[in-house]
């Protein structure tokens, strides 16, 4: 095991820690397209410990394990989610909400808040988020993908990741407030938020500040928008606390949470950021899985087939219930392997609370610290051929001469190897939600229709906030015959 914990004096000084060379305009914008591929490459030509020049912050980008391990879970204290915006920072790498998204979106929820606020919060929330209790949104979950696969034209190109949006969001209303997509709130929700980021991303831009305070069409949209979803949300908050309190909608259990030591509930503002991040964070995660996996399914022919040949074998035509997931193992699969090459959180950023040693290196106290899921995922040395979409991966009994079956690295492979909902205390809540919503709506759409990629080139991929293609990924959707 690495070691992580000398102390700062016999730490190498920071002048010292591999730094590549500074950017200059045209290399900027070459960057700006691919910040993932750039900050892999980075790990694979300077090593698990790399300085980035980042204007007036110190930033680091860790990829060794056991650092990462100690940052994000053992030594989880030493660090906390950045929230000084001194300049050039991670922002600029599509990896902090704590701008206009957390102050005027997203609150004090659990993606945003930070310290002993943070950890009450979530531990209030987790037993909202049960195995049982989620297990009971199965159904839903089948219901939603069975009725968007209705609107599939055989032969149609059209705007797959679009469809998977509107899967995702309808997944999520119905599961979160208990209304359908049809519904006059689930509209306001949908209409709420400029697609393609908009003024949610323009401060991760040089300009993004001044862009904010002009009075632009996005600009307004947002702000209505905004109003809107407070309205919604506190409106369904005071129907909830004046009903008989028995709902199983997620906002319904919300309202239920009591802490052990006061007694008390949480309060209205409280609830109504915990909803409106499950709403922001469930739809933008999922619906860019989704998209992905069938996006991969599309180039990879083989890997369509077998998993056409599972979902026939088990469901038929029927729908996929709970029960029938450890029957899905190849879905499972090739969904856990989307989420390898495309982890929705793909960028893990802390700011260092003290001073720290990374494989003999000093971290200056407030640093900021890149753990990247999307740059570990590609270590070679625990995933062969890591660009590869290779679902047996994550097979336990794929076939033992192929060398990139699960068990070929698995016994030996550290923990934090595969973090797609990040890991330690801060790990995305719904992980398990999460999970079962994707197989489910995979196995759901895969059993009458099948997807070809219009452009079999490579995607470019948005990576402000959550990995999304960028512009959309038009398909043309064909009936299984």
């Amino acid at each position: 095991m690495t070691d992580v914990r000398t102390t700062p004096e016999s730490a190498a000084p920071t002048e010292s820690i591999p730094t590549p060379d500074s950017l200059g305009l045209k290399e900027m914008r070459e960057v700006i397209r691919n910040i993932p591929g750039y900050m892999s490459r980075l790990r694979d030509k300077h090593g698990p410990v790399v300085r980035i020049p980042m204007g007036k912050d110190e930033v680091f980008l860790l990829s060794d394990f056991d650092v990462v391990q100690d940052v994000i879970v053992a030594s989880s204290r030493r660090f906390d989610k950045d929230t000084k915006k001194t300049g050039p920072g991670p922002d600029d790498w599509g990896a902090n909400l704590e701008t206009i998204l957390g102050r005027n979106v997203l609150g004090k929820g659990l993606v945003t808040s930070v310290g002993t606020y943070h950890r009450r919060q979530r531990r209030l929330i987790q037993p909202v988020f049960h195995r049982k209790r989620i297990a009971g949104y199965g159904s839903a979950f089948a219901a939603i993908a069975d009725e968007a696969s209705a609107g599939f034209t055989d032969g149609e190109k059209f705007n797959f990741h679009e469809s998977m949006y509107e899967l995702a969001l309808g997944m999520v209303t119905r599961t979160l407030f208990d209304v359908s997509l049809e519904s006059e709130a689930a509209e306001s929700i949908r209409t709420a938020f400029p697609r393609e980021g908009g003024p949610l991303r323009w401060e991760l831009s040089p300009f993004g500040k001044i862009l904010l305070r002009l009075p632009l069409p996005a600009n307004r949209q947002l702000k209505r928008g905004l109003k809107n979803i407070d309205d919604i949300v506190y409106a369904m908050i005071e129907e909830r606390r004046q009903g008989s309190g028995d709902g199983a909608d997620l906002l319904s259990v919300l309202l239920t949470v009591t802490d052990a030591d006061t007694g008390e509930h949480l309060t209205d503002l409280e609830v109504r950021d915990e909803a409106v991040t499950l709403l922001m964070a469930g739809h933008e995660t999922s619906s860019g899985a989704l998209t992905w996996a069938y996006h991969l399914l599309g180039t990879n022919p083989e890997t369509r087939e077998r998993l056409h040949s599972e979902v026939d074998e088990v469901l038929g035509d029927r729908l996929p219930t709970v029960e029938d997931l450890p029957d899905l193992k190849y879905a499972d699969a090739v969904y856990s392997e989307a989420l390898r090459l495309y982890p929705p959180a793909w960028n893990l950023v802390r700011r260092s609370l003290e001073d720290y040693t990374a494989n003999g290196f000093h971290i200056p106290r407030n640093s900021v610290v890149i753990c990247s899921p999307y740059v570990l995922h590609r270590d070679p040395a625990w995933w062969p051929e890591p660009e590869r979409f290779a679902p047996q991966r994550f097979l336990a009994d794929a076939d033992p001469s192929d060398p990139l079956a699960g068990h070929a690295k698995a016994a030996g492979r550290p923990r934090l190897a595969y973090l797609p909902f990040g890991a330690g205390p801060r790990q995305c809540i719904g992980n398990v939600f999460a999970q079962m919503e994707g197989v489910m709506a995979l196995a759901t759409l895969s059993r009458h229709w099948e997807f070809e990629p219009v452009d079999k080139g490579p995607v470019r991929v948005a990576s402000d906030i959550t990995l999304q293609p960028r512009g959309g990924l038009e398909m043309i959707a064909h009936r299984r015959r």
